[in-house]
């Protein structure tokens, strides 16, 4: 039976951190890792020479190493910095460079682990009210079944007016002062560097998709539905895990775009397309309800 085996990076729990030591499992074997989480029963590790992850069932490690995953899990220290009383286990509104944004993260986050940095961009809106871009399926991540398996810190930025209502908020002022944000964040806050996501619908479609290609290197994996940018920005995408959704019958959003941006990328290995024949520009229920579509985001890492 193989003890250590490959799997993507799922998070059982407890958000990653770099811990590296050498592990013994049961039958004699060694491997120098990372630890990364521990919950359910297993500990996920990543092997310190190639930085592939595997997970292990805590019965097969060595009585020391499970003592010593037990005392880590103890271990809890304090958020710190100018957005930490922001993660309160509830969805908060705040401000910043006069950016409204909603966040969401628990109050318990360890501030020596690191968590995944998820960006929701809404579609075209006239609201100006701050916390009503928290649509139904941004909360999905922040519910509380989801949220134990997939800890992360949320956020979910306003496309203020007029940019908002003219459909252009994530390709101006407030899609720059949001990006200012994601690297203020990510600076100030336990987040892992390697697992930034954004995603969107409609504007937030094209949102996602025009941040992946004006910052390609700060983010690891992005989902859009129906929007998207020109087949011109393809070589943003041929090697970026990008997935991208759109109705035949989408009257809102021609399918056209989101058809010419495939075709630019039939070759990549890291972009997929998914075109339903019926659903008009509300897929996003299909979408997220989709188990495998969140499985695939969070398994995604730029390293």
């Amino acid at each position: 039976m193989k003890y250590f085996f490959l799997v993507a990076v799922l998070i059982f729990g407890v958000s990653s951190s770099v811990l590296s030591r050498e592990w013994t499992s049961t039958d004699g074997k060694n491997l120098k890792a990372d630890f990364v989480s521990s919950a359910d029963g297993k500990v996920i590790l990543k092997r310190a020479r190639d930085g592939k992850q595997f997970t292990l069932a805590l019965d097969r490690l060595s009585e020391a190493d499970r003592k010593w995953v037990g005392k880590e899990l103890k271990k809890v220290t304090p958020l710190t910095g100018p957005f930490a009383k922001q993660l309160s286990g509830d969805w908060v509104l705040a401000e910043h460079d006069g950016l409204p944004y909603a966040i969401f993260g628990a109050a318990d986050l360890d501030g020596n682990k690191k968590y995944p940095l998820l960006i929701s961009l809404h579609g075209r809106s006239s609201n100006e009210e701050n916390g009503k871009q928290v649509n139904w399926w941004t909360k999905l991540y922040s519910a509380k079944d989801f949220y134990k398996k997939h800890p992360s810190i949320i956020i979910a930025p306003l496309g203020y007016q007029p940019f908002g209502g003219e459909g252009r908020a994530w390709t101006s002022e407030p899609g720059e002062k949001t990006l200012q944000l994601i690297e203020e964040l990510r600076d100030s806050l336990p987040v892992d560097k390697d697992r930034i996501y954004v995603l969107g619908h409609s504007m937030g479609g094209f949102g996602t998709c025009h941040f992946i290609d004006s910052k390609p290197k700060l983010f690891a994996a992005g989902i859009a539905s129906a929007g998207c940018t020109s087949p011109s920005t393809a070589g943003a995408f041929k090697r970026f895990p990008l997935r991208l959704f759109h109705a035949a019958d989408d009257r809102t959003v021609d399918v056209k775009y989101s058809r010419d941006l495939a075709e630019a990328l039939k070759r990549s290995k890291t972009f997929k397309y998914t075109e339903y024949p019926e659903g008009g520009h509300n897929i996003v229920g299909k979408i997220i309800k989709d188990p495998e579509v969140h499985e695939w985001l969070f398994q995604q890492s730029r390293k």
